[in-house]
């Protein structure tokens, strides 16, 4: 089994899916900066999404998949490496129990290996509107997931929220599809994009049996550095095949952002608001990605979403306020056996 749980259990959540915090004694005072930094999170994530459609080209990514493993490969390596800083510059600790690591392995390979790649291909084949709202919608299908698994049940007012959301979904995949704006491999990004969503609530999903022992901060780092293991080996070739030095600077600036910035400060400062001022708070900057991607796309890149597309985002926000579960006791969830164990 998983033993026993920490003296200090920490209420956490993954950027996607919410876990009630238990009741408690009064917090202390929250700094303002805590908002302030959380305020950057959306600007930052929202711009990810041309970041990575300027490197599409530079990176000289053929498709649907060709070229995908090699850009992130190099991403891993900077970014593991700054994950590993980070977490001994702020826990020195970056130990996982021997029981766990199986476990932590079939974690990593789905909701790293597998989901980022359907995320960078979903992002270069669907415009930054789609694919922002897509992947945001991961706190529906995280409910869902909770639901079938029997962790935690549907609200009312939840599942009008998926369903709501459902419908908007369906509006921007339809406006998009239909839209005068030709992207490449259009239909097969909205799946990928779609399935990227639900390889996200999976990560908040089953990642709570590893929050219950270590924190967001170490759970992060160490389904990255084992998605790396598998990440680099399979996008070295395209890697090697990237003439380094002709890259512009202004690729390696958005190169960078992409491994650093969105890779590791957006991640570190989410975490950082979840434990100050609660999972259900922090959330609410979440609903920012997608205008915001949707804003600087327009203005950087002149991707204009259609108006089916536009009502389909704003319905979209209101089902995922509605889906995403309030502060409340949550049941307790049966633990999470791992093969192998006793």
């Amino acid at each position: 089994m998983w033993g026993e749980r920490r003296e200090r259990q920490m209420s956490s959540v993954s950027p996607v899916g919410v876990e009630r915090e238990p009741a408690g004694p009064a917090q202390p005072a929250v700094s303002p900066w805590t908002y302030v930094l959380l305020a950057t999170v959306p600007l930052n994530w929202g711009f990810n999404f041309i970041s990575l459609k300027v490197l599409k080209q530079s990176f000289t990514v053929a498709g649907p998949l060709a070229g995908v493993y090699g850009l992130l490969s190099v991403r891993y390596v900077l970014m593991v490496a700054a994950l590993l800083l980070t977490l001994w510059a702020l826990e020195r600790d970056i130990t996982i129990r021997r029981e766990h690591w199986r476990y932590l392995l079939g974690f990593a390979f789905v909701t790293v290996v597998v989901y980022q790649g359907c995320f960078a291909a979903g992002v270069f084949y669907t415009l930054a509107a789609e694919s922002a709202l897509l992947i945001s919608t991961a706190p529906i299908w995280a409910a869902i997931i909770n639901h079938v698994l029997g962790w935690e049940r549907l609200s009312l007012r939840q599942a009008v929220g998926t369903l709501i959301g459902f419908l908007g979904i369906a509006a921007v995949i339809v406006g998009g599809l239909k839209g005068a704006q030709k992207v490449e491999y259009h239909a097969l990004g909205l799946a990928l994009m779609v399935l990227a969503g639900v390889l996200w609530a999976c990560y908040a999903v089953f990642s709570k049996p590893l929050l219950k022992h270590y924190s967001p901060l170490k759970v992060n780092f160490w389904a990255h550095a084992l998605g790396a293991v598998a990440l680099i080996p399979l996008g070295l070739r395209d890697a090697l095949a990237v003439d380094w030095a002709s890259l512009s600077v202004e690729t390696w600036v958005y190169f960078f952002y992409f491994a650093w910035l969105a890779g590791v400060y957006g991640f570190v400062v989410w975490f950082r608001g979840v434990a100050a001022i609660g999972s259900s708070k922090t959330m609410l900057f979440q609903y920012c990605v997608p205008l915001v991607a949707t804003v600087v796309a327009y203005f950087l890149i002149r991707e204009v979403p259609t108006p089916v597309q536009v009502l389909g985002i704003a319905v979209t926000l209101v089902g995922l306020q509605l889906a995403v579960p309030g502060r409340q006791p949550a049941p307790e969830q049966p633990p999470v056996t791992v093969l192998g164990e006793e």
